[in-house]
């Protein structure tokens, strides 16, 4: 390949850049966030560390005006309106 009057040359060691830019730390910082914030929200041991739950009472609770068979007609007639608005 060389020929004998021919001599390698050495070449000058450059560092090379890094590997990362700041948008790379960007994206990084923003999984690590999300992940912690998620790892937050389902924590088992925080829903144990709560009082307990209050819970209404049947006697406390609204009486239902009526059921939804009796307004069947009524429903009907609010589609029929929200279609011909269109």
């Amino acid at each position: 390949m060389n020929s004998p009057d021919q001599k390698a040359k050495a070449v000058p060691y450059r560092p090379r850049r890094a590997a990362l830019n700041w948008v790379d730390y960007l994206v990084i910082a923003a999984t690590a966030l999300t992940f912690a914030a998620v790892v937050a929200a389902n924590n088992p041991h925080a829903a144990r560390a709560q009082t307990t739950s209050t819970i209404i009472p049947a006697a406390e609770l609204p009486a239902q005006v009526s059921a939804p068979g009796e307004q069947s007609g009524l429903i009907k007639a609010r589609i029929g309106l929200a279609l011909a608005g269109r």
